[in-house]
């Protein structure tokens, strides 16, 4: 093998291969992903409108708690862990060591001063927060932190208030860790859009530029192990190229001329010569970015409860310490310095950052972990409504058809001629046309000879009439017989009929195939607890029952305009949560009224602007599985609502018993904030059933 093969690149290739300088280019490292084919759509969008990203609020304990991928998109390829980086653990580690110098034989007032140095050290960015806070009158965690170590520390009680302080450190450290983890881990998603391209020069050679420089029509390389920068179609060439960080598949594809290549994948082993089809901001890896990023600004219900309790909640805990260590004492029910220490276990258990991390997080990781599953889902209000559907209704042509005309049934009328036969004469009269039924039954022949006809006439809306020899033939619909005075009433339903000076010869059915999926998908939704399927199309009713049937969906109604597709879904919807999945222009009124709007694959602009959720593999087997992926992560979620404030509930009324230590109120704090942390990072780890 040569070097050129070895590459990637074959000998002839190499030669016109050449970089500014003239050399050829470096070979590249195969990106050791895994790969699907793309679909073939000339997936053409535009979706370049800027959007402001919400950050999370809620929580002041001095972690950076902003679970949003542009904080994490400038490919800087720093760890974006806590800002304080390794500084933190040296004053953790520190404060420790200070904390245990303090066992040492010293006078009680060394020992004291030792316990609020290591206090002062651990806690300095955590009380200087809680100080700001206060006096912006802004009552969070820091606030109840500083409250709770300056009280411990004029009771005397410097050992708590150091132990406390280093605890609620390490703790928001470890919190840190598992956040960025996550951070990472989706923020790995929107990775996928390389920042240049070779563009042909006038000289033949490629010179590398940046890719938002290169216009539409540009002539592009493509190297192996680069990924491709704009949408574009390959001229020459053929390579294997991986699409999984578009769609989710694992399956690598064959790419040769002729087919288009969405920005984002991957070629693998070969050099394809490309001309672009897109600008880079209009591309498919730029519009996928778009649209994780809007993703993470969107809240849903859940979040936006959790906003809301948590700016409540810590004003009535800081009341309810006051009133725990001041009301008992008035009533002689023991000394101020008792309660006043119950109030300190008090306040440091009820810290509310379990909540205001981890329910943000567990959506989060819901929308990225269907991300790279080829689901884009916009928002986590987007994924709750997701989780609660009820009906689930679909468009026919293109989403749970292929959208792709097919000779379906071939019957002769007539005695002596065969199914080939009347296939073949159909196909002689069809190869003139470019109709999409036309070109469907040419395509189920083969190489037609149309030699032997003499004339041709195509009747728009209703076939073709042609002669051969002596003998006249109606090729088309009932409308085209009827013109000639030749009754197909008696006859079956078919889209194209085929006469002989007269006589009907036989028919054609001509059908758009039902999707490989779209039963099995269906299947899922049902057994998911989907109440009921119901297909809206414009097709005719025979089409449309014979699709139903097939699909086994509940009911169809056919020949409707998008008016009548939206009027169908809004009498739909009063029964409860729907979801339609649609992929087309007229489609966008129905997916923008729909409780969630599924557009399929990366096609219509007006289809990805109104829908809530895109299926960017353009499979409706994706479908069941994003609403499980939803009612998964919406069970996370509750599940760590209930946990925080049911730990949070006991310790708070054993603390104000005088029955919980403080080790237990930093638990009930930062252990349960670890816990539900970890918890919602599980959502990442969901295997595809």
């Amino acid at each position: 093998m040569s070097k050129h093969e070895q590459n990637g690149v074959c000998c002839e290739q190499a030669a016109a291969i050449r970089l500014e300088d003239g050399s050829c280019p470096p070979p590249h490292q195969t990106d050791h992903a895994h790969a699907e084919c793309s679909c073939g759509h000339d997936h053409n969008h535009t979706h370049s409108h800027d959007h402001p990203h919400t950050h999370h609020e809620g929580c002041g304990c001095g972690l950076d708690h902003d679970i949003s991928l542009e904080s994490c998109d400038d490919g800087c390829g720093h760890d974006h862990d806590h800002p304080e980086g390794k500084s933190a653990w040296i004053a953790i580690f520190a404060a420790a060591a200070l904390a245990c110098l303090s066992f040492l034989p010293v006078p009680t007032f060394v020992s004291n001063l030792l316990l609020a140095a290591a206090a002062l050290l651990a806690g300095f960015p955590l009380f200087w927060a809680g100080l700001k806070n206060i006096l912006r009158l802004r009552l969070d965690e820091t606030a109840l932190l500083l409250i709770a170590v300056a009280a411990a520390m004029a009771l005397g009680e410097f050992w708590e208030s150091a132990l406390v302080t280093i605890l609620f450190r390490l703790g928001n450290q470890l919190e840190s860790l598992a956040v960025a983890r996550s951070k990472k881990s989706i923020a790995s998603l929107t990775k996928i859009r390389p920042e240049t391209a070779y563009l042909l020069r006038e000289d033949g050679s490629y010179k590398e530029i940046s890719a938002a420089s290169v216009s539409v029509g540009s002539q592009i390389l493509v190297k192996p192990g680069d990924r491709v920068p704009l949408d574009a179609v390959v001229l020459s060439g053929e390579s294997m190229v991986d699409t999984s960080m578009l769609t989710g598949e694992s399956l690598p594809c064959q790419a040769g001329p002729g087919q288009t290549l969405l920005s984002g994948t991957i070629n693998k082993d070969g050099a394809l010569f490309c001309r672009t089809i897109n600008t880079f901001s209009d591309s498919a890896a730029s519009r996928i970015i778009h649209l994780v990023q809007e993703s993470s600004a969107k809240k849903g219900n859940t979040e936006k409860l959790i906003s809301k309790f948590s700016k409540i909640y810590t004003p009535c805990i800081i009341l309810s310490a006051i009133l725990l260590t001041f009301l008992p004492p008035l009533f002689h029910m023991g000394p101020i310095s008792m309660w006043l220490d119950r109030a300190l276990v008090f306040l440091v258990a009820s810290c509310p950052c379990a909540l205001v991390i981890s329910i943000p997080l567990s959506f989060f990781a819901g929308i990225g972990a269907g991300s790279r599953r080829g689901v884009l889902v916009k928002g986590s209000k987007s994924l709750e409504a997701l989780a609660k559907t009820s009906y689930a209704v679909f468009d026919k042509t293109g989403t749970l058809t292929c959208g792709k005309l097919s000779v379906d049934d071939i019957v002769p009328l007539v005695d002596g001629i065969s199914a080939d036969e009347l296939l073949r004469l159909c196909a002689i009269g069809e190869s003139f046309s470019s109709h999409p039924m036309a070109q469907a039954v040419v395509s189920r022949y083969g190489t037609v000879d149309s030699s032997s006809v003499s004339s041709y006439q195509e009747l728009p809306g209703m076939g073709v009439s042609y002669q051969m020899g002596e003998d006249q033939y109606l090729c088309g619909g009932d409308r085209l017989l009827a013109k000639q005075g030749i009754d197909t009433s008696s006859l079956p339903y078919a889209n194209i009929y085929l006469s002989k000076n007269g006589v009907v010869l036989g028919y054609l059915t001509v059908a758009d195939a039902l999707r490989e999926d779209a039963k099995q998908a269906l299947a899922q939704l049902k057994d998911l607890g989907v109440k009921k399927t119901v297909i809206l199309t414009g097709d005719n009713a025979e089409t449309a029952e014979k699709i139903r049937r097939e699909s086994g969906a509940d009911q169809v109604w056919a020949q409707l305009l998008p008016a009548d597709k939206v009027a169908h879904l809004e009498q739909i919807k009063q029964n409860g949560s729907t979801l339609f999945v649609g992929d087309g222009i007229n489609d966008a009124p129905v997916l923008a009224m729909a409780d969630v709007g599924v557009a399929m694959g990366l096609g219509t602009d007006a289809a990805i602007e109104a829908a809530d959720v895109v299926l960017v593999s353009d499979r409706l087997s994706d479908l069941p599985e994003a609403v499980r992926l939803s009612r998964r992560t919406l069970s996370i979620a509750k599940c760590n609502i209930l946990f925080s404030l049911g730990i949070k509930g006991i310790v708070l009324v054993l603390g104000a018993c005088g029955l919980a230590a403080m080790w237990m109120a930093v638990f009930a704090d930062v252990g349960v904030s670890i816990l539900a942390v970890l918890n919602a990072t599980r959502i990442l780890r969901v295997k595809k059933k």
